[in-house]
């Protein structure tokens, strides 16, 4: 079932929120833009607004899903973040090891990922 309005995925799967700007595109970033909106409708995980967090309740949402699954890993974030403790990111493997059935997309935006 396609939850997301992204034509290329079908579910967006965010175990971290929020990034920091790291190159001069980073002015174009829709997800800020789009943190600001969800801190304005009240949304727990953005009250800190485009701050860097782990909410850990997202964690297993993959694993909840049984049908095979096409998720984008942090359309709001970036999964490589210099603040990400490898314990975490490592639990975010763990659990896409657990589920073959899916397929996970991953858009590194780290400083070293721009070219």
């Amino acid at each position: 079932m396609k939850t997301t309005k992204i034509e290329w995925t079908e579910r967006v799967w965010a175990p971290s929120a929020g990034c920091n700007k790291v190159s001069d595109v980073c002015k174009f970033c829709y997800a800020e833009a789009f943190a600001k909106r969800l801190k304005a409708m009240g949304l727990k995980d953005y009250q800190s607004g485009f701050k860097f967090k782990i909410p850990p309740q997202r964690l297993e949402e993959p694993l909840k899903t049984s049908r095979p699954t096409k998720f984008f890993v942090n359309s709001m974030s970036d999964l490589f973040h210099e603040k990400m403790p490898f314990e975490y990111l490592d639990k975010n493997f763990k659990g896409a090891d657990k589920t073959p059935q899916h397929i996970y997309q991953i858009l590194a935006k780290g400083k070293n990922c721009w070219w």
